[in-house]
């Protein structure tokens, strides 16, 4: 049988930063405070994405497959996460989910452009874990690829994303393998 690439994590989580560069839960926000616990913010959102604790990081990629764990590791945002050619815009590859926090799947499901009706995002909500497997074979190395968001907030009904900011998640680069 196959054998499945090494597993790589990926935690993304939603932060705010103030402006020394430290976390910012916004305690004590008129309309989320708690007179017990003014320190802690039931439904945070944050501004920006981290990956890894990262703010928008970018991790290179050989033209081969790649096992990721994705986790949502965020207090109340959720994600619809798809990949697309920086340059050109075109969406892919697909990724193709195995696995999800009750273990693993019957069999892959195909995620990205040319996939059934619904599976064009991998949709995850707080707290969520998705097994994924992405193969990069057959991209250019020079090509960079945006993990991108258009997950509104609060889900399903709320804001958009903005493209630069929580739109954008991390990116992929290629390189020669």
């Amino acid at each position: 049988p196959p054998t499945l690439p090494a597993i790589t994590p990926l935690i993304v989580q939603d932060r705010s930063f103030d402006k020394n560069g430290q976390l910012d839960f916004h305690a004590g926000v008129p309309f989320i405070s708690n007179p017990d616990h003014p320190y802690w913010v039931p439904e945070f959102t944050g501004d920006t994405v981290a990956v890894n604790g990262k703010v928008w990081p970018f991790f290179n990629v050989e033209p081969k497959r790649y096992r990721f764990v994705f986790v949502n590791g965020s207090n109340a945002r959720a994600y619809e996460m798809f990949l697309a050619d920086q340059v050109t815009k075109v969406k892919g590859p697909a990724m193709w989910q195995i696995g999800t926090d009750g273990g693993y799947l019957d069999r892959p499901v195909k995620i990205g452009p040319n996939a059934p009706a619904g599976l064009s995002k991998l949709v995850m909500m707080p707290g969520e874990r998705a097994d994924v497997i992405i193969d990069f074979a057959g991209l250019a190395p020079g090509t960079k690829l945006l993990l991108r968001n258009v997950a509104k907030t609060p889900f399903p009904n709320g804001a958009i994303p903005r493209g630069g900011t929580l739109g954008r998640i991390m990116q992929f680069r290629v390189i020669a393998g």
